[in-house]
């Protein structure tokens, strides 16, 4: 079916095409400047010879959509120009960035050709195609070509224009379309990207019967004129061209490139098959003509209806009086400064009385005579050109409808004010309009530099406190220590009673017996002496281990939760037994962590404290501690619990503040838990926490393992 309608749509063009060229046109009123300009200037333009049917050569004849308008511009204008050809588009962008050519004929916009270029209203648009293998299905979305190898041409604007949208297409960079299209028949990519008619007629003419159109993407390419940046007076120029070009004209030049490439495709073998189509066609037109009559009963109805709306459309109009009555209070009366400037020339028409104001100008009409680069300084605070600026701001809201930003402006006393801009594309009285608003805001950007200034104090001081606080955490942690110093010489001193007691029998029973003259035999004599230096081995281990955790660790070292808990448990276990506290441990992890040992030996060792205490305060008759070790994920966990009752709900979130105690006996720092949080959540990076069980508390060491 798609291809019947195409053969009948290919007749009608045959058959309306005109092959001469014949411009008749009516010359448009310049202003003297412009005039002026195109009298000073020859104007040089630059086109490719590969990408019909917008411009390609024919007989050594540059010919083509974009030439003919070209032509037609030059006629309307007066422009003195003429045309050259290049191999390739980067070639003839080459050209306009190094000025060596003045007017580009056929491109689109792209952020990175803004810099050197201007651009015309769009001349002509068409939608960018999508092209496949015959066995593709129709292509509805562009976001279906993600993840696949997209052929597009290395340095067209239908690249630039996509490559940003979808980062995920495989754009495959090539030197033109037949080279893309060659690619696509082989399959070496699944898609060709570009302007529906040119791949349209590549296809066509080069016979690739095995590749079709498969769907659109959402994009237009609007064909423009580029002109050099040093020659925006020529924009407003070639602007009134195409603006004068009518619609008949405008046809007139797409029928024509489109019929002539379309002569060359259309087969007249298939007469029969356009035959039937007539008959078709034919049917189809009397049914609508029965479908008419059907509905022209209906349409007097309608013409009555209408009636009564105009009659309803004269109040609203009278509303609508009453609207722009009220929106002209608006404009008039408005803090903000309103201007009104006309799109293609850049010339002020209209501005209110809160412009000038903010801009010191008393003279209206003096501020109307104004040119636009008058109202700004030569260079941002950025370094940049203010005009350069402005029209890159000016083109972003012609392209999106506003744009919105902040700029320096120059006041009638020369002196620079920020301003709060806001561009917006109007048309009024059939004129395209850009409504400018202006806000001055130079009394908050003074305010946000002292801020930043204040901020930067601000920042100074918090590194100031943080050292501080870091030297106080030290010290905290020193006084810590010092006062479990004070609890474990008091366990040593227990641990030390009953070994020296012993050694001390010992040896007066030697003594008493060499007084007595009752010598004991040398093994009696070896056994005592044995027992007298396993007791003093063990002070001396008692020794060891009140040093070892006491020692300033200077580096983390890699060692085991067991490990740890044990010199922990080494230190305690003769106090616990002492005073009838069963100790129950349970280790299931051995995985290696890297920390300040003697810094997680003193919060071990304080927890315990601190449960033995809390089992000896509350009177517990069979009083026990539970200690465990576990792995999970990426972490190893200690539990110490106890059944010493718990910790009052009330409290529970002040137990880790610093000098804040829960003993009875008034003997804590209130330093042990708010250390031991320092030491496990900063230097460990891990997490302590606390619960309540049935019976008592339970604290929980959550630590990482020792990177890989």
């Amino acid at each position: 079916m798609k291809k019947i309608l195409l053969l009948v749509i290919s007749t009608f063009l045959l058959l309306k095409a005109d092959s001469s060229v014949i411009y008749k046109t009516n010359l448009i009123n310049l202003t003297k400047e412009e005039k002026l300009f195109l009298i000073e200037k020859h104007i040089k333009c630059v086109v490719t010879k590969n990408w019909p049917p917008f411009n390609y050569e024919e007989n050594g004849k540059l010919v083509g959509i974009s030439h003919d308008f070209w032509e037609l511009v030059k006629n309307k204008t007066l422009i003195d120009s003429e045309c050259k050809a290049v191999d390739s588009f980067q070639d003839a962008i080459t050209l306009i960035k190094e000025k060596k050519a003045d007017v580009a004929l056929s491109t689109a916009i792209t952020d990175n050709k803004l810099y050197y270029g201007r651009f015309s209203k769009p001349y002509v648009s068409y939608p960018i195609a999508i092209a496949t293998t015959l066995d593709k299905q129709y292509i509805s979305s562009t976001e279906s070509l993600n993840n696949k190898k997209v052929a597009v041409g290395k340095f067209y604007s239908t690249y630039q224009i996509l490559k940003s949208k979808y980062p995920e297409v495989e754009f495959v960079e090539v030197k033109d379309n037949i080279e893309a299209l060659k690619l696509l028949s082989k399959g070496e990519v699944y898609a060709v990207i570009d302007i529906l008619p040119v791949l349209s007629l590549i296809i066509a003419d080069y016979g690739f019967k095995d590749i079709k159109i498969s769907g659109t993407t959402e994009f237009n390419f609007d064909v423009r004129f580029m002109v050099r940046s040093d020659y925006e007076e020529l924009i407003p120029i070639i602007n009134k061209g195409i603006e004068s070009i009518t619609h008949k004209e405008s046809n007139e030049i797409k029928n024509r490139w489109l019929s002539v490439r379309l002569e060359s495709i259309v087969d007249y073998s298939r007469f029969w098959e356009i035959s039937f189509i007539g008959i078709l066609v034919l049917l189809i037109l009397s049914y609508r003509q029965y479908i008419l009559n059907r509905h022209n009963k209906k349409l007097q109805e309608a013409n009555e209806e209408i009636e009564k709306k105009t009659k309803e459309l004269e109040q609203k109009t009278k509303q609508v009086a009453k609207q722009k009555e009220l929106f002209e209070k608006i404009y008039h009366e408005s803090t903000d400064g309103i201007l009104l400037m006309l799109l293609e020339t850049k010339e002020i028409m209209d501005c209110n009385d809160s412009a000038l104001r903010i801009l010191k100008y008393k003279n209206k009409q003096e501020f109307l005579d104004l040119e636009l680069s008058d109202l700004f300084p030569t260079k941002q605070p950025s370094g940049l050109s203010s005009v350069f600026n402005i029209y890159k701001m000016l083109d972003t809201a012609i392209e999106k409808g506003s744009n919105s930003f902040e700029f320096v402006f120059k006041n009638k006393r020369s002196k620079n004010i920020w301003l709060e801009v806001v561009f917006t594309t109007i048309t009024l009285d059939d004129k395209n309009l850009i409504h400018v608003v202006l806000r001055d805001i130079d009394k908050r950007k003074e305010m946000e530099e002292e801020l930043n200034i204040l901020t930067h104090n601000l920042e100074d001081k918090v590194k100031q406190e943080v050292k501080k606080n870091e030297e106080k955490t030290k010290q905290l942690l020193q006084q810590s220590r010092l006062a479990q110093m004070g609890e474990m010489i008091s366990m040593i001193a227990h641990q030390w009673r009953q070994p020296l007691t012993a050694i001390s029998a010992t040896t007066n029973n030697l003594l008493l017996r060499m007084m007595i003259k009752d010598r004991p035999s040398d093994e009696d004599l070896r056994r005592e002496i044995s027992l007298i230096s396993d007791y003093s081995q063990h002070l001396s281990n008692t020794i060891d281990d009140f040093r070892n955790f006491f020692k300033s660790d200077k580096q983390k070292i890699e060692t085991t939760l067991e490990s740890i808990v044990s010199n922990s448990i080494n230190i305690i276990r003769n106090s616990l037994e002492g005073n009838n506290i069963k100790l129950t441990v349970n280790f299931n992890c051995y995985e290696s962590v890297n920390v300040f040992a003697s810094e997680v030996n003193q919060v071990v060792l304080n927890l315990i404290k601190n449960a033995e205490d809390a089992i000896l305060e509350n009177k517990v008759e069979k009083g026990e501690i539970k200690i465990s070790t576990s792995c999970e994920d990426d972490f190893c966990f200690i539990e110490i619990s106890d059944n010493g009752g718990g910790v009052p709900e009330i409290i529970m979130e002040k137990i880790f503040d610093p000098y804040f105690s829960t003993k009875k006996s008034k003997e804590g720092t209130g330093l042990g838990l708010y250390m031991s949080k320092i030491i496990v959540n900063d230097h460990c990076k891990g997490e302590l926490s606390i619960k309540n069980s049935s019976e008592g508390a339970i604290f929980r060491i959550k630590i990482p393992f020792l990177p890989n």
